[in-house]
């Protein structure tokens, strides 16, 4: 909280921890833990502890999760990947990533669920960078595997939201009519100052209630 350890920094391990306050390492485990739960750090397997960002403080929250966000209303969410492919990036894309015209993108599309119903098509679109993502489990939060694989704390862009329609893919995935009024959220976000990835959400307005909050 005093900035003693910055956004992103590796924190000492748990015995440097014990004998620079003097305490015993189960006490400065259960400290970790709790701050982990808090989202204050983030543990990498083989790597360490890191300090996080408070999503309190992020963006005006208007970059949690689609987990995070599902997670405060209570209600159980499950996802499913529907296809994970290299593509030509469109002109947009090319100059948010900053890429020649020979690159390609990863592009990752999910299906999530809400209390067992469809709820939302999620497209995210990364550079060749972030590959190895075709490794992870992609049934859950990408901001999680993004924080806890990649040690990316820092999240921040523009959101945009409008009413799209629904074409015969979206329709057959979300189990509604074809041309159906739906909701499109496009995230364009960076990792403090580098783009980081563009995601296109397609959801059920009758079904999902879209909020902003306002510092």
């Amino acid at each position: 909280a005093n900035g003693k350890f910055s956004v992103g920094e590796k924190i000492p391990s748990e015995l440097e921890l014990s004998d620079l306050y003097n305490i015993s390492r189960s006490t400065v485990r259960k400290a970790i833990s709790v701050l982990v739960n808090e989202k204050l750090l983030i543990k990498a397997h083989g790597k360490g502890t890191f300090v996080s960002s408070n999503t309190d403080n992020l963006n005006n929250s208007t970059f949690l999760s689609f987990t995070d966000n599902v997670k405060s209303m209570d209600k159980t969410l499950s996802t499913k990947l529907v296809n994970i492919t290299h593509v030509h990036p469109t002109e947009g894309q090319k100059e948010f990533f900053k890429l020649n015209s020979d690159d390609f993108l990863l592009e990752i599309e999910r299906l999530r669920y809400i209390d067992d119903i469809p709820i939302c098509v999620e497209t995210s679109w990364f550079t060749t960078k972030y590959d190895s993502l075709e490794e992870k489990d992609l049934n859950g939060s990408l901001y999680a595997i993004l924080q806890n694989d990649y040690q990316i704390t820092s999240f921040n862009g523009t959101k945009t939201v409008e009413i799209c329609y629904a074409s015969p893919d979206e329709a057959n995935l979300l189990k509604v009519s074809r041309g159906s009024a739906l909701m499109l959220i496009e995230d364009r976000v960076y990792n403090e100052q580098s783009p980081l990835h563009i995601s296109k959400q397609v959801l059920r307005g009758d079904k999902f209630k879209f909020a902003i909050k306002q510092n």
